[in-house]
C-alpha cells in the first residue's frame, strides 16, 4: 500500500468489518492450538492470507467450482460491513510478510497487560537479559529479524530501559477493598429493601423499591469508577517515574534512547496542531461508517498534542541485505516479487528503477505514551486530546449536539522503517513504514455538557473511539504498509505520479454458439470485465436480449496499477444471463493473467478463447471473439518543459569543485549520468498524445460555509460584515456537511464521503480515470450539502476545462473557489495528467454522453430487385436512441415504390453511454395494440461509436428486413452478424447527422438515476440556466410573448431559484414537499429498460 487518497480501491475502514477479521484470525489460531501447532515451529505456523488475514474454514460440501463461484458472488457484492467489525478482539501471534525487511515475521496486536511486572524485570531474579545471553541461550532467536523485538526490554539490556515500573504491592489490597465495597453496597440494598420495602402497600413497596434500587446502583458505580480512576492513575505515575528515571539517567547509559526522547519533547510543542487534521480526519471517517443508528453524525471539532510527548521505549536497527556478500541482488531490492527484472527494458543492459535504487536503513521502533498524572483541568490540556460532537436527532428535524472531551490515556506499539537513501539531493526518497500489530490505545471520555453527569469515563463512548482508532491503525499492519516519497514531498508534487502503469483497451466484438439459460431457448447476455482476484465489476456491455450470438462491438478501459502486478491477478471476462426475478446465470468466462497481457506492450491482439465454467464443467459452450492490448505511459515530453526562472547554477561534480585551473580533467567526456526526468509541474501533456489517464484528488475545503437565505435586518444582514470577509464558525448552527462529487465529461465519475457539520472538511480523496482526450476534457468538481428529505443543495461548483490548467504543466495544486451555488468556500484541487502510447482513431475521441442531431431530410432508396415485393405498412417513420425516440408523421416531400423522402427539421435526440449505443430508424411503423405490438417494415441502424464529435457525417445506412427486428436491432450489425442472425438489405437510408457533445437542457427528462440528475444538475448551475435564459429573452422578437413563451419564461425563473434557495425555496418545508413529489414520479412505473446499466459511481465509503 502506498501512501494514497481513499478511493474505491483504498475504502474508508470500519470498525464492524475490522472486528471480523479478528474473529476469524482468533478461530483460526485456536484451531491451531488446539491440532498442536505453535508459531514457533517453522513448518506448523497459523495459516494466513497475502494479507495477513486467518483463512476462513473450508466448505467441505462444495466443490472446487462452487467454491470459486460462491467467492465470486460474494466478491460482485458491495461490502455492508462497518469498519470496526474487526478489531474487537486482539488478535494474537501471526506469520506475516514484513514489507520492510522482505521476510517473514511473527506479529501480535500489543495490549497493556503484556507489560511484564517489577519481578519480572528484576535484575535480581536469575534471568539474564539478550546482552548476558550466550548463542545457545536463545538471544539469537529471541532478536532475529523475523522476530517483534520484546517490549518492553529484559533487564540487563543497556539499551533500553525497563518499562514501566511495578504497581506498589498494596494496590491490590486497595483493589480488593473497592471490589468488597461494592458487593457490599448492593448486598445491603438488598437487606435493605428486604426489611424496610413490605408491609406498607403496593405503592409504598414500588416507591421504595425504586428508591433503594437506584441507591445502590448509584453507590456501586461511584465506587466502581473510584477504582478505575484510581488504577488509571497509578499507571500514570509509573509511566511518569519510568520518564522521570529515563531523563535522569540518560547521561550516563551511552545506548540510551534517552537522547530521542528529549528531542522529540521539544519538538512535539512546537508542532502545528493543523499536522494531525488528517490524522483526526482519518478516525473521524471509520467513526462516522460506523455510527449507532440513532446517533445522526460525528465530528473532531478540535485535537491538540497537549505537551506531553510519545516516549520511544526501544529502538533497533534490523538486518539489511546490504549487510550481506552478494548484494545488491534484484529479488532483495524488490522484496522478492521479481517485478524490476520482469519490467525491465531488454534493450537496456543496465536496468535501473529510480524507485527502487540506493541503500536502505531498516529500524524498528516501540513506542508508548501515556497521559500525565492528574485530572484537573489544568493537567488536562498537556495530554492528547479530542473533542468530538455526537449529534442526536430524529428524522433530521431536530439535531442535538452533545460534546464530549476525550482523553488519550495510554498507546504502545511498535513499528518498522525503512528509509532509501540516494546520492541526490535530498538524499531521502521513500520511506516506508509498517506496524507489527494494531497498537494498544486507551482513552477516556468526558462529556461537556451541564445537563449530563460529569463522571470520569462512559465506557459506550471511549470503546467506540478506541475501536475507531484501531480500525484505522489496522490498514497499516504488517504485512500492509504506507510508502511516503519524501523527495517529491520537498519538491512540492502534491501527486507526483499516477497509481495507474497503463491502461488495457479492450474490444468486445462477438460470441457465438453460447448456452441457452432460459427456457425460451435463448439467453439475455452481457458481458461483465473484472479482475478475478479483486472480483468488482470495472465495465459492463449492454444487455442483449432473446440471442445466442451477440455481436457488442464495445471497447472499454481498464487501468492497471501495480496492486494487480504484485497480486498475479487475471483478467476476467465473465458472460452472465440477465434474469429479471433471479440471480443471474453465468453464460461462461475467460481469464488472461494480466503479466502475461503486459509482455507486449503497445499493440492490439485479437483472440478467440473458449468460454469455462463453474461448479462441474470446465468448459461452457460459446466462443468470445475479442482484441485486447496493454498500453503503458508515455514519459514527458523534455522539448516542452519551460525552463526555472531564475536558472539554477551549474552543478558540478565532487572531482570537478577539488580541481585547480592548472589541473586537468582526468576523464573530459565522462558524464555525472542521465539527466533527471522532466518535472511534472513543468511539463504540460504532449499533444501528440491525447488519450491517457486523469487523476483528480480532492484535499480539503478552506471556510466552507452555507449562505445566509432566510436574510435579516440590520448587522445580521448577508454581505453586513464586509463582502462576508469574516472567517466561518465552528460553532454556528449553520454548518454544512459537505461532500464532493467528480463530474468528467458531463459523467458522475466518483462520490467522496460526507464530512459532518464542518466548515474546513479533509477528504485526501480522490480517483483515477482513462480519458479519450485530454484537449477535450472538463473537470467539473461540485461540493454538495448532505440533507435528509429534501434535495443536497449545491453549495460551489470548481469548472476546470484541462486545455486551459494544464497549458504549462501536466500537474496543478491550487486552491480554486467554488461558485455557482449556496455556499462559499475555497476547494484544494490536485489534477495530473500522464499520457499512455496509445492513439485512437478520431471517432473515439469523443465524450461518452451527448445530443444526436438529424440535420437533413431522410431519404430511403429500394433497390430494384425488392421494389416489387416490399410494401410500406405506413409511412410513419420512428427516429431513436436507446435513451429518446422522436415520432415522424406520414407527411412526405415525394414517395413511390422506388424512394421516400421525409422533410424533417433538425432533430434532437439526448443520448446516454452513446458508445454502446445506436441510432435506430423505423421505417414503415405501424403501431398496434394488445398482444398485436407495433412493428416497422423495415430497420436502419447506425452505432453512434463510429461518429466523431460535434462534425457533421452523411450517412448511407443499409435498409434491413428480418423476421426477428426485435433481436437484430441489439447487435451491431458486420460481417459477424449474419451469424445467427437473419436479414435482407433491400436499399439505403440516407441522410446527415452530428453528435453535439455534452448535456444540454433534452436531456432533463431523461436523467433518471440519481448519478445523471447530480451530473445535469450540475451542467444546468453551469451552462443550461445561461442557455435557457439566452432563448427566452428572444421570446418577444416578434412583438408578441405568446402563452407558451410566457410559460417558459416563468418555469426558468421558478427553476433559478428552486436551485438556489430562494424565494419559497428557502423554506424547508417546501423544499420537503419538493423532495417527496420527485421521488414518488420516479417511483412511478415507466418504460421498459433499454438494456443499458447504469453506469456505477466510485466512492471511497
Amino acid at each position: 500500500m502506498s501512501s494514497q487518497p481513499y478511493s474505491e480501491n483504498n475504502p474508508v475502514p470500519t470498525i464492524q468489518k475490522y472486528e471480523e477479521d479478528k474473529e476469524k484470525q482468533e478461530k483460526q489460531l485456536d484451531a491451531e492450538i488446539a491440532r498442536g501447532d505453535g508459531v514457533d515451529s517453522n513448518n506448523d505456523r497459523p495459516t494466513n492470507d497475502s494479507n495477513g488475514n486467518a483463512e476462513p474454514e473450508k466448505d467441505e460440501h462444495l466443490t472446487e467450482g462452487q467454491k470459486e463461484k460462491k467467492e465470486m458472488m460474494e466478491k460482485m457484492n458491495a461490502n455492508k460491513e462497518k469498519p470496526t467489525d474487526t478489531v474487537k478482539k486482539r488478535r494474537g501471534d501471526r506469520v506475516v510478510d514484513d514489507p520492510v525487511t522482505g521476510e517473514k515475521v511473527i506479529i501480535k496486536d500489543a495490549q497493556f497487560k503484556d507489560f511484564p511486572t517489577q519481578q519480572q524485570l528484576d535484575p535480581k531474579s536469575g534471568v539474564p537479559g539478550p546482552s548476558n545471553m550466550g548463542v545457545t541461550q536463545g538471544a539469537s532467536k529471541m532478536f532475529h529479524q523475523s522476530r517483534t523485538a520484546p517490549n518492553p526490554a529484559h533487564p540487563s539490556n543497556i539499551s533500553l530501559q525497563p518499562f514501566p515500573p511495578s504497581s506498589p504491592p498494596s494496590l491490590d489490597n486497595i483493589m480488593n477493598l473497592l471490589y468488597y465495597l461494592e458487593y457490599g453496597i448492593m448486598g445491603g440494598g438488598v437487606l435493605l429493601w428486604f426489611f424496610v420495602a413490605f408491609g406498607h402497600g403496593i405503592w409504598v413497596w414500588l416507591f421504595r423499591s425504586i428508591l433503594i434500587s437506584a441507591l445502590s446502583f448509584v453507590g456501586a458505580t461511584v465506587a466502581s469508577l473510584a477504582q478505575r480512576k484510581l488504577e488509571r492513575e497509578v499507571e500514570r505515575v509509573r509511566f511518569d517515574m519510568h520518564r522521570q528515571r529515563g531523563e535522569k539517567y540518560a547521561p550516563p547509559t551511552p545506548e540510551s534512547v534517552e537522547w530521542l526522547n528529549a528531542f522529540t519533547k521539544v519538538i512535539w510543542g512546537l508542532i502545528n496542531p493543523d499536522m494531525f487534521v488528517p490524522v483526526a480526519d482519518s478516525i473521524e471517517d471509520v467513526m462516522q461508517q460506523s455510527l449507532p443508528k440513532f446517533v445522526e453524525a460525528v465530528r473532531i471539532s478540535d485535537i491538540g498534542q497537549g505537551t506531553n510527548p510519545f516516549r520511544i521505549v526501544s529502538m533497533r536497527a534490523l538486518p539489511d541485505q546490504p549487510g550481506e556478500k552478494e548484494y545488491p541482488r534484484e529479488e532483495w531490492i524488490d522484496q522478492g516479487t521479481n517485478m524490476l527484472m520482469q519490467e525491465a527494458d531488454p534493450k537496456d543492459k543496465n536496468p535501473k528503477d529510480q524507485d527502487q535504487a540506493g541503500d536502505y536503513v531498516n529500524y524498528e521502533v516501540s513506542f508508548a505514551y501515556q497521559a500525565m498524572p492528574g485530572q484537573g483541568d489544568k493537567l488536562r490540556a498537556k495530554n492528547i486530546h479530542l473533542l468530538l460532537e455526537f449529534f442526536l436527532g430524529f428524522a433530521d428535524w431536530v439535531h442535538i449536539p452533545i460534546p464530549i472531551w476525550v482523553q488519550v490515556d495510554g498507546v504502545a506499539g511498535t513499528v518498522r522503517l525503512r528509509i532509501q537513501f540516494i546520492p541526490e539531493p535530498p538524499f531521502v526518497r521513500n520511506l516506508t513504514f509498517t506496524l507489527m500489530g494494531v497498537p494498544a490505545v486507551e482513552v477516556s471520555v468526558t462529556p461537556l455538557i451541564k445537563q449530563l453527569p460529569n463522571i470520569l469515563d462512559l465506557p459506550l463512548i471511549s470503546t467506540f473511539v478506541k475501536m475507531a482508532i484501531s480500525a484505522g491503525t489496522a490498514s497499516l499492519v504488517a504485512p500492509k504498509s504506507m510508502t511516503l516519497n519524501l523527495q517529491e514531498m520537498m519538491g512540492g508534487a502534491a501527486i507526483g505520479d499516477t497509481r495507474a502503469l497503463g491502461v488495457f483497451i479492450i474490444r468486445i466484438q462477438y460470441a457465438e454458439d453460447l448456452s441457452a439459460q432460459d427456457r425460451n431457448g435463448k439467453s439475455d447476455p452481457y458481458i461483465v470485465l473484472a479482475y478475478a482476484k479483486f472480483g468488482k465489476p470495472l465495465y459492463s456491455t449492454r444487455i442483449i436480449l432473446g440471442d445466442l450470438n451477440p455481436v457488442f462491438e464495445e471497447t472499454a478501459f481498464m487501468l492497471v496499477t501495480h496492486e494487480e502486478v504484485k497480486a498475479d491477478e487475471k483478467l476476467a471476462a465473465m458472460l452472465w444471463d440477465s434474469d429479471k426475478h433471479s440471480a443471474d446465470d453465468l453464460i461462461g468466462r475467460v481469464q488472461i493473467p494480466v503479466k502475461e497481457l503486459m509482455s507486449k506492450p503497445n499493440q492490439m491482439f485479437d483472440r478467440q478463447d473458449k468460454l469455462a465454467g463453474y461448479e462441474d464443467a470446465d468448459a461452457m459452450s460459446g466462443i468470445l471473439h475479442w482484441s485486447i492490448g496493454y498500453y503503458d505511459k508515455v514519459p514527458l515530453n523534455r522539448e516542452l518543459e519551460r525552463p526555472l526562472d531564475p536558472p539554477p547554477p551549474e552543478k558540478k561534480s565532487a572531482a570537478a569543485m577539488e580541481m585547480r585551473p592548472q589541473d586537468k580533467a582526468p576523464n573530459p567526456a565522462a558524464k555525472d549520468g542521465p539527466p533527471p526526468p522532466p518535472d511534472v509541474q513543468r511539463t504540460p501533456p504532449d499533444p501528440k498524445y491525447p488519450s491517457g489517464i486523469l487523476s483528480v484528488v480532492i484535499h480539503q475545503i478552506n471556510n466552507l460555509e452555507r449562505q445566509n437565505l432566510k436574510g435579516a435586518s440590520g448587522a445580521a444582514r448577508e454581505g453586513q460584515a464586509g463582502q462576508d470577509t469574516d472567517e466561518p464558525s465552528e460553532q454556528g448552527n449553520n454548518l454544512p456537511s459537505g461532500y464532493c462529487e467528480i463530474i468528467i465529461n458531463d459523467d458522475l465519475v466518483y462520490k467522496t464521503r460526507v464530512k459532518q457539520y464542518t466548515s474546513m472538511p479533509f477528504f485526501e480523496a480522490g480517483t483515477e480515470v482513462f480519458i479519450r482526450d485530454w484537449k477535450e476534457t472538463v473537470v467539473r468538481v461540485v461540493v454538495r450539502d448532505s440533507r435528509l428529505r429534501e434535495k443536497d443543495p449545491i453549495l460551489g461548483i470548481v469548472h476546470l476545462p484541462l486545455q486551459e490548467i494544464l497549458t504549462e504543466s501536466s500537474e496543478v495544486t491550487r486552491l480554486f473557489s467554488i461558485q455557482e451555488g449556496v455556499g462559499f468556500g475555497r476547494a484544494n484541487i490536485s489534477v495530473l495528467f500522464k499520457a499512455v502510447d496509445a492513439k485512437l482513431p478520431r471517432n473515439m475521441l469523443g465524450w461518452d454522453t451527448g445530443t444526436v442531431e438529424v440535420l437533413k431530410p431522410i431519404q430511403v432508396t429500394i433497390d430494384p430487385e425488392h421494389q416489387e415485393s416490399f410494401a410500406l405498412k405506413s409511412h410513419t417513420l420512428i427516429v431513436s436512441t436507446t435513451d429518446s425516440t422522436e415520432k415522424i408523421g406520414s407527411t412526405v416531400g415525394e414517395s413511390d415504390n422506388a424512394r421516400v423522402t421525409w422533410d424533417v427539421d433538425k432533430i434532437r435526440l439526448p443520448v446516454y453511454s452513446r458508445y454502446s449505443s445506436s441510432l435506430t430508424f423505423d421505417v414503415g411503423y405501424k403501431g398496434g395494440l394488445g398482444p398485436m405490438k407495433g412493428s416497422a417494415a423495415a430497420l436502419a441502424i447506425q452505432w453512434l461509436q463510429d461518429i466523431p464529435d460535434d462534425e457533421e457525417v452523411e450517412v448511407k445506412l443499409p435498409l434491413l428486413v428480418s423476421k426477428d427486428v426485435k433481436t437484430l436491432r441489439q447487435n451491431y450489425v458486420n460481417e459477424h452478424a449474419a451469424i445467427g442472425h437473419e436479414y435482407t438489405t433491400i436499399g439505403y437510408l440516407t441522410t446527415t447527422i452530428k453528435i453535439d457533445s455534452g448535456l444540454d437542457p433534452d436531456h432533463e427528462k431523461y436523467a433518471k438515476s440519481q448519478a445523471r440528475r447530480h451530473a445535469y444538475e450540475t451542467y444546468d448551475h453551469i451552462e443550461g440556466q445561461a442557455i435557457i435564459a439566452e432563448r427566452n429573452a428572444h421570446a418577444g422578437d416578434d412583438g408578441v410573448v405568446d402563452k407558451k413563451e410566457k410559460a417558459a419564461i416563468e418555469a426558468a425563473h421558478k427553476k433559478q431559484l428552486l436551485s438556489r434557495q430562494r424565494g419559497i425555496a428557502q423554506f424547508r418545508p417546501y423544499r420537503t414537499a419538493v423532495w417527496m413529489k420527485e421521488g414518488i414520479r420516479r417511483r412511478m412505473p415507466g418504460k421498459k429498460s433499454s438494456g443499458k446499466r447504469e453506469p456505477t459511481v466510485k466512492s471511497e465509503a
